[in-house]
């Protein structure tokens, strides 16, 4: 996708009639190789925006498992990038308990 491109991708976790829930995630991992490349090759900004306890928790832990499958790297080695990322600025977080 090129810089005059956007993609939404929605996730509803709330959605009513019993329909499955589907979280941040799990489309997280769904577009695992997109991300990382967009990261990686792109130099792109990684924003989260909510509850921290959960959502954002598991976020960032798909986004290691993601790096350290798309690189080729043991999970410390990704957990690594991951904080090397918000000490850079590139990870940022908007979370609340």
């Amino acid at each position: 996708m090129g810089p005059d491109h956007f993609a939404l991708i929605t996730a509803f976790s709330r959605s009513g009639g019993g329909a499955e829930k589907i979280y941040v995630q799990h489309r997280l991992r769904e577009h695992g190789a997109e991300v990382n490349r967009l990261l990686e090759q792109e130099k792109a900004y990684f924003y989260v925006c909510g509850d921290a306890a959960n959502m954002a928790r598991e976020v960032n832990e798909v986004l290691a498992q993601i790096i350290s499958e798309q690189r080729g790297v043991d999970k410390a080695k990704a957990e690594a990038i991951v904080k090397g990322m918000r000490a850079a600025n590139v990870y940022q977080e908007d979370v609340w308990s």
